[in-house]
């Protein structure tokens, strides 16, 4: 497998059944999230956008709001706009977060609050503020985006890993609960991927040739994941086609834990 793994976009993914349909992002600014706004807005959906900063995007399809996700009243505030402008919600994505990292020395109880306030806490609080939108939407599906971070055991990740750890427990502990209602609920868990930022940080510059080698190496497929490919799982867990897929976590990871 070559060390420098090579780039190319990922595939454009087509869902008839997305057209016209409302969905609620969280990070839609950026990353992940601005990828999967990216590709429902391609599918014709509508999307209110949720974050902290404004998303480069200027689609009539898309309302941004801006909100702070680790605050409660924030989040009602964020739904009660969105109450406003539609009697109802079909998806919800939750892919908002930071990764800092921390010793167990460092982590005291307030680096703790900022991280699983955001990270986990958040995905419960949009998720208990859209139900009401969802049961009268016809998609009815939510995604929350994990990482497989929590598997690998990385020193100074252990407040983060516990909370990706703890979005694959709320996906599983609501999928019984909503699927009475018909809402299906799953969890896309994404490896290493070339994110603006993660580019920025981890593949620009003299560390950018070690970091591509040790993905060549744990790695099954020589590829740089885009945000796209994780946007594409995404969008298959939110459409009809997966209609029989509930409490499942999809890892894009391009075989490294391979499971």
């Amino acid at each position: 497998m070559p060390k420098n793994l090579p780039a190319s976009p990922s595939t454009k993914l087509l869902l008839p059944d997305l057209h016209g349909r409302v969905a609620i992002v969280t990070g839609a600014s950026a990353g992940i999230g601005l990828a999967t706004v990216e590709a429902l807005l391609a599918n014709g959906a509508t999307c209110f956008g949720l974050a902290r900063e404004g998303a480069p995007i200027t689609s009539a399809a898309f309302h941004p709001i801006a909100y702070d996700l680790s605050d409660p009243a924030e989040i009602a505030a964020a739904f009660t706009k969105i109450r406003a402008r539609t009697p109802h919600v079909d998806y919800i994505v939750n892919v908002a977060g930071i990764d800092p990292k921390h010793s167990l020395a460092e982590g005291d109880a307030a680096r703790w609050d900022e991280i699983v306030d955001l990270n986990l806490r958040a995905y419960y609080l949009v998720i208990r503020e859209g139900v009401p939108l969802l049961r009268a939407g016809v998609g009815r599906a939510i995604v929350n985006v994990s990482s497989i971070n929590y598997r690998l055991g990385l020193p100074g990740r252990s407040i983060y890993s516990a909370t990706k750890a703890g979005i694959l427990g709320l996906t599983t502990g609501l999928a019984r609960e909503l699927g009475a209602d018909n809402i299906r609920i799953n969890t896309v868990t994404p490896g290493w991927i070339f994110t603006a930022r993660q580019v920025e940080q981890y593949f620009s510059g003299t560390t950018a040739g070690t970091h591509l080698a040790h993905l060549a190496k744990v790695q099954a497929l020589p590829l740089r994941i885009q945000p796209g490919d994780v946007a594409n799982h995404i969008l298959f867990y939110l459409s009809s086609v997966s209609r029989a897929s509930t409490g499942h976590n999809c890892v894009v990871d391009g075989g490294w834990l391979l499971e």
